[in-house]
């Protein structure tokens, strides 16, 4: 097992160093933190939470992990849990995982070295991992944690696309697309969210086309929305509506449509999903599913404490509720 007397070799410094460092107790030069973290993080170092606790009590910081922070719908959620948190008197730091199933682990992993609790948005866990330590407060918020043993707040992913199908299929739309997602592995929203759309024609009695189930080969989702439409056109694959996985690709699917010379509303419906700011701005302003996320965070972060406070039940589950924002993307 690594000591600190390892991880100051390592650094190149003193124990009573690693400690400060640790603990937090007195001031340490930027450089020499540096690389006292890094060996921290080289050699796997897990210092005593226990008796840490019982000598400095609570950090005062919760963790934030989520996959891309430059994607629109992440930062949102930053600025929401900071707030939030700030309002509860923590500090929350914010780690970006590249939505990587090994850089996932690896947060939860060091989470207790800085860190009173963990909120994790993830697109690749769903389980708890092996070699992490269970009795630390970690809630999962977002997406949709397969494992009855972690504390976890849901999207209405589902219901969210199957309000977006119906509010396409009242409109008297017929030939509905649903764009998102990758040609190599969905992430577990993308497939939560094809489910809801799934289940809106299957109850209109309407067949499910896979040529109107597209996915691209990655990128960011702007380009992916615009290169959405560019293929389906391309292929002649009539359409005469899209509901789409994020609000980032609909404003790709808007400027995919305006390319091809496609109008919107008037020839193609679109319908987003976050309801992010942005929405309301685009020409014209997106139709889009609102998740509720200012009491999804309320709801993750009141988990969050009460582990932070001791409390040791079993893992809890709540999905939040949504509702569909019309705006000019389907009048």
């Amino acid at each position: 097992m690594t000591a600190m007397a390892d991880v100051a070799r390592r650094a190149g410094v003193s124990t009573m160093t690693v400690s400060h460092v640790i603990n937090g107790n007195r001031p340490v030069r930027d450089e020499t933190r540096a690389r006292v973290l890094a060996a921290i993080e080289e050699l796997d170092y897990q210092p005593n939470l226990a008796a840490r606790a019982l000598r400095r009590g609570r950090v005062g910081a919760i963790g934030l992990a989520v996959g891309h922070i430059e994607h629109p719908y992440n930062a949102d959620l930053a600025r929401a849990v900071t707030a939030q948190a700030s309002a509860l008197g923590y500090h929350v730091a914010i780690e970006a995982t590249g939505g990587q199933l090994d850089a996932e682990v690896a947060t939860w992993q060091r989470s207790p070295l800085f860190y009173d609790g963990l909120l994790i948005n993830a697109t690749q866990l769903e389980r708890l991992p092996d070699g992490v330590r269970n009795d630390f407060p970690v809630v999962f918020l977002g997406e949709s944690m397969s494992d009855p043993a972690v504390d976890h707040v849901a999207m209405a992913n589902v219901e969210g696309t199957r309000l977006a199908t119906r509010h396409l299929l009242d409109k008297g739309c017929r030939r509905i697309a649903m764009a998102g997602g990758s040609l190599t592995a969905d992430t577990r929203m993308v497939t939560l969210r094809t489910e809801g759309y799934v289940s809106a024609l299957t109850e209109a009695g309407l067949p499910v086309d896979p040529a109107l189930v597209v996915r691209t080969a990655g990128g960011m989702p702007l380009q992916a929305g615009a290169a959405t439409v560019a293929a389906m056109v391309a292929a002649g694959t009539r359409f005469d509506g899209v509901v789409c996985t994020t609000d980032s690709y609909a404003h790709g699917v808007l400027r995919g449509l305006a390319d091809a010379g496609l109008g919107c509303p008037e020839g193609v419906r679109v319908v987003g999903f976050d309801n992010l700011p942005d929405a309301r701005y685009a020409i014209p302003s997106l139709t889009s599913v609102d998740p509720d996320n200012e009491n999804l965070v309320a709801a993750a972060l009141a988990m969050l404490i009460e582990r932070m406070e001791g409390f040791t039940g079993p893992g809890r589950s709540i999905t939040g509720t949504c509702s569909l924002i019309e705006r000019e993307s389907t009048r």
